[in-house]
């Protein structure tokens, strides 16, 4: 029995030698003719996919956007040591032969053979580059003879330096890398020309497993494959023993990181990707665009890390205790922590609180794969073994925040932050949140005043108010935020405090009407319904459209439109488009200059003191809700509009008085201050309107002062005709 299927092996081993020299035959005797290979046509004019790159304003690259990453180099510039690489371990007659190597497709049938299942396929470097480029990776005969045949005809229309080239530029390395260039970079971040012995061997060795020989997962396998590569090309003379054996004791280097974008830029890109997308649509991805933004990246960085270092210290505001520092006292049911992830598992997450083991269940709308370790979480612990030292918590819901910086010259976005972390939360809450702008808003409703004829010293009555809502039995009946009233004051006071009924009493007398019509002159285009409570900045917008509102107040009243993208140039530097800023006039320019000073004033003398120790002149807004659930800071230099907004995504209250000045203010100010180093620490005193006079009256009654009054001295802007004439009694 056993004979019988020795021979019967024997003949099935005959019969298909005889296929497979048949084959080898009819290719050898130019079968091809008898094909029509369509595909190769495109090959003659073929432009592979290329990577779309964006840069910020200084032309560093800061992201990269790709199907396909791939960078298109000659064969001329890719090192001769890298292709002798890539021949020695894929193809080393690959010079010599017409497409196919018969005696390598004969050796791999043996070794198949043997072992029972498909191990080698023989391939040169022709038929891989047929297979990536015209057919599917499935292991049929049919596919085998058709990449044969494609194969020959490659080499019958291309030389084999052409061939090489493509290989080179096509082949899969892992990583999302696409060719040698690209693979370089993203393993060892060099040029071609700066590659090593070793590093040429350990590429070399990639295409035949990208993921099992990836240096990155899988380092010991990878610098084995090297080795063998290494071993090839010493057996073809391509190099030296005492070269292999450098090269093999070369410690593996690898790049740090894989450039995709820089994680401080990362809701700016995936906006400026959005405006891409809507006018390029997929051809984004394999046209090789070269995207120069307004991008600010020393700004966007701090930008970034006062954001994230402002939400852990409101966290902490909220009660939940740094699980990092040293626990004096065990915890207890009840007690809050911000705490760092060690371990993600499918319905859980682990971490460490004190000398205990935190254990966390991920809620169902909270998908497991974007939380990683190093992540911060908040958990509020309901239950814990003092005896096995483990902790269980309930999860609870973070602050966010969006932060966004303007030239106020020319409307370029200098840097934006839409949350904390974009890898958890692709939300840009910057552009796609709609929240309240609060006491932000004043400044509006003032500039409207202004405009109007009102002067800053004009007296409003800060009083109770109370109306009925129109159609209910309900009333409307609302307080300050210190719940006192300050009787009369002057629209100055009203501000720098930010009191409520004395601009509610300012709107019913310029009309909610004439405020809309304000607003959208400063670039608000969002829903504004004319309310009372609009005084109180009852209205959706996003920070991205009520932060550049703010641009006129820091300019002559000169609106400039917000933009991102400074010119699109293709892979040959040819202009695709350039964008010219674009101006109006919003406001007159005395209007401008009068809130620049009103606004100055809550710096030095209201909710916003906080910004007072930064050395350039500022000014701003703070912007509190009702029940705290969104805290702003709106404010500016002369050449930046700078905005911060926190709250919750849920829209509750944040858990303490989170108002303008405490939660939102903090953040501003730190940014600020590394802005203001970077610019000399320059106090520059804004000029005023040749229409504009500036007079000194009396801080509280806004008269002209006089021995009768004692109190503070300032200088108040005023339009020709509107100063004061009576002296304070």
């Amino acid at each position: 029995m056993i004979f019988f299927k020795k021979i019967l092996k024997l003949h099935i081993f005959k019969f298909i030698l005889i296929i497979f020299f048949t084959i080898g035959i009819l290719l050898g005797l130019g079968v091809s003719f008898l094909f029509e290979f369509p595909e190769l046509d495109r090959l003659k004019n073929y432009q592979p996919n290329t990577t779309t790159r964006i840069f910020d304003s200084k032309g560093k690259l800061i992201a990269e956007l790709y199907l396909e990453r791939r960078e298109p180099t000659s064969l001329s510039k890719i090192p001769i040591q890298l292709r002798q690489a890539f021949l020695s371990i894929e193809d080393a007659r690959f010079y010599e032969h017409p497409g196919v190597s018969y005696p390598d497709i004969i050796r791999a049938f043996f070794v198949n053979l043997q072992s029972g299942r498909f191990v080698q396929g023989g391939s040169t470097i022709t038929q891989q580059l047929a297979k990536v480029l015209f057919l599917t990776p499935e292991r049929t005969l049919k596919r085998k003879i058709k990449e044969a045949l494609l194969a020959i005809e490659i080499e019958k229309r291309f030389t084999k330096d052409e061939i090489l080239e493509f290989y080179l530029n096509q082949i899969y390395l892992g990583n999302g890398a696409y060719g040698v260039q690209a693979a370089s970079k993203i393993y060892f971040g060099k040029k071609l020309s700066e590659l090593t012995l070793a590093e040429s061997a350990l590429l070399a060795g990639l295409p035949k497993a990208p993921s099992k020989f990836n240096p990155r997962k899988n380092p010991k396998r990878s610098i084995a494959r090297r080795n063998l590569v290494l071993k090839r090309m010493l057996s073809e003379k391509f190099i030296k023993k005492t070269e292999k054996d450098s090269a093999q004791d070369e410690f593996l280097r690898l790049n740090p990181f894989t450039l995709n974008q820089i994680p401080e830029t990362a809701y700016f890109v995936e906006h400026v990707r959005k405006q891409l997308s809507k006018r390029y649509g997929n051809t984004m991805y394999r046209s090789g665009l070269q995207v120069y933004t307004t991008l600010d990246i020393s700004l966007q960085k701090n930008v970034d890390n006062a954001l994230r270092r402002g939400i852990y210290k409101l966290n902490r505001m909220r009660g939940f205790k740094d699980a990092s520092k040293n626990l004096t006292k065990h915890p207890k049911l009840g007690d809050r922590f911000q705490f760092r992830i060690t371990e993600v598992r499918r319905k859980k997450i682990l971490g460490i609180i004190g000398i205990y083991e935190a254990h966390m269940k991920i809620p169902k709308e909270i998908n497991y794969k974007l939380l990683n370790s190093g992540d911060i979480v908040l958990g509020k612990v309901k239950n814990l073994n003092k005896k096995s030292k483990r902790i269980f918590l309930k999860w609870q819901e973070t602050i966010q925040g969006a932060v966004i910086a303007f030239d106020p010259r020319s409307g370029a976005v200098r840097a934006m932050t839409g949350g904390t972390n974009f890898r958890r939360f692709k939300f840009n809450r910057a552009v796609q949140a709609k929240r309240q702008p609060g006491s932000a808003f004043k400044s509006i409703i003032m500039g409207s005043a202004l405009s109007l004829g009102y002067g800053p010293n004009h007296i409003l009555m800060d009083s109770p108010f109370v109306e009925r809502i129109p159609g209910t039995k309900r009333v409307w009946k609302p307080t300050n935020y210190s719940e006192k009233f300050y009787g009369p004051v002057t629209m100055r006071n009203a501000l720098e405090k930010s009191l409520n009924l004395a601009t509610i009493k300012l709107l019913i007398q310029i009309k909610p009407k004439k405020a809309i019509k304000f607003a959208r002159r400063l670039g608000i285009h969002s829903k504004m319904y004319p309310y009372l409570s609009l005084a109180l900045g009852s209205i959706e917008v996003t920070p991205y459209e009520f932060i550049s509102s703010y641009i006129p107040f820091a300019t002559n009243g000169i609106y400039a439109r917000p933009y991102e993208i400074e010119r699109i140039t293709d892979d040959e530097n040819r202009i695709m488009e350039k964008f010219i800023p674009q101006f109006n006039l919003a406001i007159s320019p005395e209007t401008a200059f009068q809130m620049k000073l009103l606004l100055r004033g809550v710096v030095t003398d209201g909710t916003a003191k906080l910004a007072k120790s930064i050395k350039l002149f500022v000014a701003g807004k703070t912007g509190t809700t009702n029940k705290y659930k969104d805290a702003w800071f709106v404010g500016f230099s002369p050449d930046l509009v700078l905005g911060v907004w926190v709250g919750r995504d849920s829209n509750k209250n944040m858990g303490f008085r989170a108002s303008g000045g405490s939660a939102a203010l903090p953040i501003w100010v730190e940014i600020m201050k590394k802005w203001s180093k970077r610019k000399g620490d320059k106090f520059n005193y804004p000029k005023s309107p040749p229409k504009v006079k500036l007079i000194k009256i009396d801080y509280k009654s806004g008269f002209l002062p006089s021995k009768k009054c004692k109190g503070k001295i300032i200088l108040e802007a005023f339009i020709d005709g509107t100063e004061p004439t009576e002296k304070c009694s």
